[in-house]
């Protein structure tokens, strides 16, 4: 048992297993795109029904050796969540694909395997262990964005209601132009509906210019300032993750320095116990 293990854990370490590993992730992304067009599916559909199932069954056996790997205590894989992620990832892979009214959303879900490509880049790690650490910050940006929307709404439907029903006709329908405009896509059509009025094109005339303070106030404080502090919050949260991965790149090295020390330390000791039973053997 104990080589079985070891083998297992040659194997997982091992840079070519990796790299096939790596690569049968990006088959699978390929085959994933292929599957959408629909002449290609419809005549490779064999093909491709062989090979995801060849995939997946790789995928099992990567996981089956990662646990395999540690031993007596198997649940310590779980322990990170990273391997917590592609176990799920290959566990709903896993699913028969009955044609049932569920089949299309299995077919969906199997493009979650493009996601395991995460676990291989460590910096993509970080990126993604960085947005999750923001979420907790991010609340608060995010409230103060939506009072941000619920005051402007408010005014844009008391203001504009009546000359732009379209888009500031009620309080939902001014959330969505708001949403519009924080993106920067065609704010400018909608201001110069207010600034201009019903005029033909080419003989605009400006009829009222306080409605530019609204758009321009709005895209400043939403679209600049709030926009700005999810940036902040989000690199500041990156470099907490950084640190955090070096103390434990850190950690993981001084143990292995540690064990290579002990165990020189143990053969060094051995030796000298060797030498002297060699001594007691010639008197």
């Amino acid at each position: 048992m104990s080589f079985i293990i070891s083998a297992a854990q040659k194997i997982t370490k091992d840079k070519i297993f990796n790299a096939i590993i790596f690569s049968v992730i990006l088959l699978s992304a390929i085959i994933i795109g292929l599957e959408t067009y629909s002449e290609i599916a419809a005549k490779y559909r064999s093909l491709l029904d062989i090979l995801d199932v060849i995939i997946v069954v790789i995928f099992s056996v990567e996981i089956g050796l990662k646990i395999l790997a540690f031993g007596k205590q198997p649940w310590k894989y779980f322990a990170e969540g990273w391997n917590v992620f592609d176990f799920i990832i290959v566990a709903v892979c896993l699913i028969p694909a009955v044609d049932t009214h569920f089949f299309a959303v299995l077919r969906i879900l199997r493009v979650l395997r493009i996601l395991r490509m995460i676990t291989f880049f460590p910096k993509l790690r970080l990126l993604v262990a960085a947005l999750l650490k923001s979420i907790p910050s991010m609340g608060y940006v995010i409230l103060l964005i939506a009072v941000l929307f619920y005051v402007y709404a408010i005014v844009g439907v008391f203001v504009f209601g009546n000359s732009d029903p379209m888009h500031f006709g009620d309080l939902h329908h001014t959330l969505v132009t708001l949403f519009k405009i924080l993106t920067l896509e065609g704010w400018t059509d909608i201001m110069n509906a207010q600034i201009f009025g019903a005029a033909e094109k080419g003989k605009e005339q400006i009829i009222v210019m306080w409605p530019f303070f609204y758009f321009a106030s709005f895209i400043l404080i939403g679209a600049m300032i709030i926009m700005n502090l999810f940036i902040g919050v989000i690199m500041n949260s990156m470099q907490e993750s950084e640190k955090e991965m070096t103390l434990e790149l850190q950690k993981s090295q001084y143990k292995n320095k540690n064990s290579e020390e002990l165990y020189i330390h143990l053969i060094s000791k051995l030796d000298e116990l060797k030498d002297e039973i060699k001594n007691l053997k010639k008197d």
